[in-house]
């Protein structure tokens, strides 16, 4: 499969923890999802997002990774993640690993090398400066503890120090360029992870906090330059690679050479506003009446219009490890106006685990340094016939617990004709029956609270956003709501073959 090709993929994204248990210590682990993998393909997904699964301490949901290089005992190990993805490919599913680009933990071995008092190889790896007693307060946090006469910049939490990329602006004495031959030992351990997992038969990489490698780059061309230096070298040796960003931002992740941008759960685009916004954030989304249409569009547009210029793709998600569920905020019927609207746009769709069930968010107090987003990691219903709901058959408790509300299992809503599962299965073969839903093509215009988006040469996408009926022209092929005499209802979309 060539790189243009994976805009034919559905991605379905996969929280190692909480999928399935095969060996009955209440925690997920990889040959769980081996042995769940015809649930993902009869779904119609042919993608995984596999959360990351690395040997970590879990200050931050293994997004602190201890070795980059091994997989962690509670998931299995190199031999069982080698089998997942042989078995995956066998049944047709590409699978993609998390990159954690920007940082590593304290308890990583070349980070621990690096904090020793005596110069050796791997000083220059991590981001230093000169003494533990220079402040700033414009600095990010920087932190002295270890006997080596200086502090460690953090890129995010505390125990997540910072790769030495270099810097753009230089404003302390200390400071590397990120043209300096000595920060480009942390480009070519970032390098190595990636041949590794890849070697090992991995498709791809979402590439967590993309943009966060070279320090004062307020404008990320130094970040850019640095991610174009790499892919030239790793799409030389893995050409069919696919590289999703965690940047939000496609002017500069595309640019930067990646495959794909996600348009994340940020409220300055068009998906927060369009199906997340609420009280706490800036009022009521589209799919719940605000009407902010111009703004939706406007955003909508550029990243489309960005990813075409790039001859890329924009990456549309349900939600995801770092997000409140999406049917906290959405009832069954505009949830499957979303899924309407997310399956026939240009692109590579990602669907969250345990969305398509409607699972809510669990209000939980913070584990393996989840915080507010604990209560979306926890495990997945299978059915609702036994006390750990098909997930798990361990004899104490699982992991992370159930949440009551969760009562829509696998087992249910496959029998369940009117379900969203069995909606989002009907739209994912629509979406592979239909080239044009897959097709960079598209118009959008809105009018009256309707928006129309046509797509490739005979297909449109209509969500009518408005208090009433709107009549559409032409055969409906799915419909969110039941439709009588093209009428759509309020609040309904469909997919209408012209």
């Amino acid at each position: 499969m060539s790189r243009q090709e994976f805009k034919d993929l559905v991605f379905y994204e996969i929280y190692p923890t909480s999928f399935y248990d095969s060996n009955n210590d209440g925690i997920g682990d990889l040959k769980g999802i081996e042995l769940k993998l015809d649930y993902v393909k009869e779904l119609g997904c042919n993608a995984i997002w596999l959360n990351p699964f690395f040997k970590s301490p879990f200050f931050d949901g293994g997004y602190d990774v201890e070795d980059f290089f091994d997989v962690d005992p509670r998931f299995g190990n190199i031999e069982d993640f080698k089998s997942l993805i042989k078995t995956a490919h066998e049944k047709g599913i590409k699978i993609i690993l998390d990159l954690v680009a920007g940082h590593a933990s304290i308890k990583n071995k070349e980070f621990q090398k690096s904090t020793e008092p005596k110069r050796n190889e791997y000083s220059d790896l991590f981001v230093w400066n000169d003494s533990v007693w220079e402040w700033n307060p414009n600095f990010r946090l920087m932190a002295g503890i270890y006997q080596r006469s200086g502090a460690f910049l953090v890129n995010f939490f505390a125990h997540q120090p910072a790769f030495n990329y270099g810097f753009n602006i230089i404003d302390r004495p200390w400071q590397m360029s990120y043209e300096d031959p000595r920060t480009y030992q942390a480009r070519e351990y970032m390098l190595k992870v990636m041949r590794h997992w890849l070697g090992l038969g991995a498709d791809g990489f979402r590439v967590d906090m993309a943009d966060s490698l070279v320090k004062n780059d307020n404008e990320k061309d130094a970040t850019i330059k640095v991610w174009k230096c790499m892919f030239s070298i790793i799409r030389k040796e893995y050409p069919n690679a696919y590289f999703v960003s965690e940047w939000s931002n496609p002017s500069r992740a595309l640019e930067a050479g990646f495959d794909a941008d996600f348009v994340l759960d940020h409220w300055d685009n068009f998906y927060h506003h369009m199906v997340r916004s609420n009280e706490n954030t800036r009022g009521k989304s589209l799919l719940n009446g605000s009407d902010d249409f111009e703004y939706v569009i406007k955003d909508m547009k550029y990243r489309f219009e960005e990813a075409n210029k790039h001859d890329a793709y924009i990456a549309l998600i349900s939600g995801n490890h770092d997000t409140p569920r999406i049917a906290d905020s959405l009832d069954l019927n505009r949830l499957k106006m979303f899924y309407l609207y997310q399956l026939s746009m240009p692109g590579t769709p990602f669907i969250y685990y345990g969305d398509e069930l409607m699972m809510k968010t669990m209000p939980l107090d913070s584990k393996d340094g989840g915080y507010q987003r604990t209560g979306v990691r926890i495990p997945m219903v299978w059915n609702n016939q036994d006390k750990y709901h098909g997930f798990s058959n361990t004899k104490g408790e699982t992991y992370l617990p159930f949440y009551d509300v969760n009562k829509v299992s696998v087992e249910d809503a496959i029998k369940d004709e009117e379900s969203l599962y069995n909606f989002i299965k009907r739209l994912i073969a629509l979406r592979k029956e239909n080239s044009g839903l897959r097709t960079s093509n598209l118009a959008i215009k809105e009018d009256k609270k309707v928006i129309e988006i046509t797509r490739g040469d005979n297909l449109k996408v209509v969500l009518n956003l408005s208090n009433n009926d709107y009549k559409v022209e032409g055969n409906i092929l799915i419909a969110s709501q039941d439709v009588k005499d093209n009428l759509l209802p309020s609040f309904s979309g469909a997919i209408i073959k012209q």
